[in-house]
């Protein structure tokens, strides 16, 4: 049938299509990062006053990190069409947020940050880590578990 796709044994239109919560996650992680890299390249300093403000502010570092945030968006949304074919960008982005999650814990810990800090920055960036690795093992299992043909 033209215009529509073939789900298991049923067949659906593009237009009623619903997006897997994996998808989701890795959708809302690609506008996540796209935006943030977006602020970090054009608005660095309304970036640094309302969002990071880790002294000393540094435009070049901020420029550096949204050249390597948008492409990582960028990807992620790409990602979020078919994410099983494009698990392992899911899975690298997944690890760079974890990593970005530990180093928050890291200047956390040494600075003796309030636990207003932990729940307001570390922990929602923890969760956001997470949900993308769960996102990434919910689409392996799921395309392994399907039948072949």
């Amino acid at each position: 049938m033209e215009g529509t796709m073939k789900t298991g044994t049923t067949h659906m239109s593009p237009a009623t299509t619903r997006l897997s919560w994996a998808q989701v996650v890795v959708l809302l992680g690609g506008l996540f990062y796209i935006l943030t890299g977006l602020a970090l390249l054009f608005a660095p300093v309304w970036f640094y006053e309302h969002i990071g403000n880790f002294p000393p502010f540094n435009r070049h570092y901020s420029g550096d990190l949204g050249a390597f945030l948008l492409p990582l968006g960028v990807a992620l949304l790409w990602a979020a069409r078919q994410p099983a074919v494009h698990s392992l960008t899911i899975s690298l982005a997944a690890v760079a947020s974890l990593l970005h999650a530990l180093n928050h814990a890291y200047d956390d810990w040494t600075a003796g940050s309030p636990l207003a800090h932990w729940f307001g920055e570390t922990i929602p960036t923890f969760l956001f880590a997470l949900l993308l690795l769960a996102a990434y093992w919910h689409v392996v299992r799921q395309h392994n578990n399907r039948p072949a043909g």
